[in-house]
């Protein structure tokens, strides 16, 4: 007779360090638990490369610049993301998005900054325009299909849904340089998700900026939508930046 799981591991709850065990390849320690009964582990290596390895991580990008949908408030049916996560059963984790300005933006007369709203909505929002970005598995060895897709641009997407989440509301990613000058060519815009690293970058606006922000996490689950809008709060008559997106997801 086969035994059930809670026959096999046993553990026990332990939410602070338990007491240190020297090194022994005959000593048999019981497993540490959390209060809701998952194991506790310590992963190897604590970047992505385990999910690369495993064959869980894709990027997505286009070296040619690509102008987003543009405006001073923000449009639910104007998106410049939308990632469509078509599998039935995995969630889809956004690990970072990289703006690379290849044409600056401008604006009339009033300064103001570039801004950034996420939501998180059912089914497939995206509609028409912009440019798809193709998936790619990181790992060579990985053929399977991601079933996710990513468009870019001045997008149309859908109406949304009674169950769309705004999970960011206004994030500033760039102050204007200046009264009539948007951004400037060659900025990175780096999004990104879950960091628990801290953001750092230049603070001379004039010049060309690689800029980190830390995100909260972002986590599309099956058959969903994630929209990531940008926009120009306060300034007059703005046109859009031209970016060239790198998008970094893993799925699970």
């Amino acid at each position: 007779m086969a035994l059930s799981p809670t026959q096999i591991i046993q553990g026990f709850v332990s939410r602070i360090l338990p007491a240190f065990n020297t090194d022994g390849y005959n000593s048999s320690v019981t497993a540490r638990q959390s209060s809701y009964g998952e194991l506790c582990t310590q992963p190897l290596v604590r970047k992505s490369h385990n999910l690369a390895d495993e064959g869980s991580y894709w990027t997505a990008s286009s070296a040619t610049g690509i102008v987003v949908t543009y405006g001073t408030t923000i449009t639910a049916t104007s998106p410049a993301l939308t990632i469509y996560n078509g599998n039935t059963s995995k969630s889809v984790g956004v690990d970072y998005l990289a703006l690379t300005a290849i044409v600056a933006g401008a604006q009339t007369t009033a300064a103001g900054y570039t801004g950034i709203q996420i939501v998180v909505d059912t089914g497939n929002r995206y509609s028409s325009a912009g440019t798809q970005l193709t998936p790619v598995n990181v790992n060579l060895l990985s053929a399977g299909a991601a079933n996710v897709t990513v468009w870019f641009g001045a997008l149309v997407a859908t109406a949304a849904s009674a169950n769309a989440r705004t999970t960011v509301t206004s994030r500033n990613i760039r102050p204007s340089v200046s009264t009539t000058v948007i951004n400037v060519v060659g900025d990175m815009n780096l999004l990104n998700f879950g960091s628990v690293e801290g953001a750092t970058g230049s603070i001379v606006v004039a010049n060309a900026n690689i800029m980190p922000q830390a995100f909260p996490p972002l986590v599309i689950p099956p058959l969903s939508t994630g929209l990531i809008y940008i926009y120009y709060p306060i300034m007059t008559a703005p046109s859009a930046a031209t970016y060239a997106p790198e998008l970094g997801f893993w799925i699970r």
